[in-house]
This record gives C-alpha cells, structure tokens and sequence, in this order.
C-alpha cells in the first residue's frame, strides 16, 4: 500500500482528500504544517508526498530543501497558480504542480502518473543498465527506468563515473554534498540504503552498489 503524507491547512480540503485517498487504498498522514510535517517526516518514510504552498508556519516548498536525501514523489498543490510559481516548485525538487481548485480525478491521475516513473521496466535489456539520463535525472536499472531526485542523481553519477573504485565516506561528503569541515553524520548510509531499495534487485545483497567494510563504497555492474 502506498503511503501519502498531506501538508494542507485547510480542514475541509484536507478531509476530503483523505477520505478520497483513502478509498483508493493509499495509507495516508495528515500535517496542518509545517512543524507537524517535519515531525511525520522524522519518524516515517512515505512513498508521496502532497503540499500545500501557504501553510501557518512558511511556505511547504522549503520541505524539499531539508530533505535532499528524499525518495518520495512529492507533488505540491498551491492557489499560486502562475507560471513562475510552478517553476519555483519543480526547481526546488518537486516533481508535478497542480494549483487549486483542481478535481480528484485530475490529482489522482497525477499520482498514478508519478508512480508509474519508478514502475520496473520489462523491456530494459543489459546493454542500457545503468545509462544516466541527465535531463531527466532517470537510470536505467535492473529494477527499470528510476527518476532520482537531484542528490542521488548526482551521489550516483559521482559511483558510476568511479565504477570499480572504492570512495570513501568522507569522499563522498566533500565532493558529493560539498562539505568542507565534516559533520558527524550518517547521510551517506541513508542514500545509499534507499538507492539500493529502490535500485537493487536483492537490496538485502547489493550486487552494484557496494560497501566495502572499513574503505567505503564501491559501483560494479
């Protein structure tokens, strides 16, 4: 079952998207903002992720900010319905932008839509496994076509380009997320445990994104 967490304000709206969602079978959270959000997200992971732009407490796109390391489908629905507006969102990490009022039918299609991006692809032979598209940020792996969000495009592509190399942790904190002093932090477990969830055929026996016990990690195809 997929798992929703809706950041909206407004009570009404946010009952009826929750009773609409949840006869869909999604499994859904609801935050009223911004601090109830940032709260779900540090006990939870969720599969989508629906926001609402002027919530209480800020605008719900810095949300995608704080968590580069996302792997949630994160589609943000806003009354800001100009153009620049849109492409604030989708700059900032958002994957689809519907803007209020909008139909239940169009949101689901939305979401069914987003789902289908990381959907295993039957037809990817061994010739095009692991080929990085950037405009797109999608690979091609051996659980089908991914779309990644930008930080694990560029924690991939930055593997890939060292196929066979063990890169330690450090490594990847300064060239990867740009550190200059570096934090005690366990960031780059956390990607590299949801690349290989998402990536992976057996995530439990990576066969391609490896770790290398006391030197780092290492990309074999």
């Amino acid at each position: 079952m997929n798992t929703v967490l809706l950041v909206e304000d407004e009570r009404a709206l946010a009952d009826t998207l929750l009773l609409s969602l949840e006869k869909l079978k999604y499994e859904c959270t609801w935050a009223k903002n911004l601090c109830e959000a940032r709260k779900q997200l540090s006990q939870h992971q969720f599969d989508f992720w629906i926001l609402d732009r002027n919530l209480p407490d800020g605008d719900g796109v810095s949300l995608l900010a704080e968590n580069p390391a996302r792997t949630a489908h994160v589609l943000i629905l806003s009354a800001k319905a100009e153009v620049s507006e849109r492409v604030k969102g989708l700059k900032a990490g958002a994957d689809d932008y519907l803007s209020k009022p909008f139909s239940f039918a169009e949101l689901n299609a939305r979401l069914e839509a987003l789902s289908r991006r990381s959907a295993p692809a039957d037809n990817a032979d061994s010739n095009s496994l692991w080929s990085l598209q950037n405009d797109t940020l999608e690979v091609v792996a051996p659980t089908g076509k991914i779309r990644l969000t930008p930080l694990e495009f560029k924690f991939l592509t930055y593997l890939i380009e060292r196929e066979g190399t063990i890169v330690s942790k450090d490594r990847l904190l300064k060239d990867v997320w740009g550190f200059t002093f570096l934090p005690k932090t366990r960031t780059v477990d956390y990607v590299i445990t949801q690349l290989r969830k998402r990536l992976e055929l057996e995530p439990e026996n990576p066969a391609h994104l490896l770790t290398i016990r006391g030197a780092g990690l290492k990309f074999s195809r």
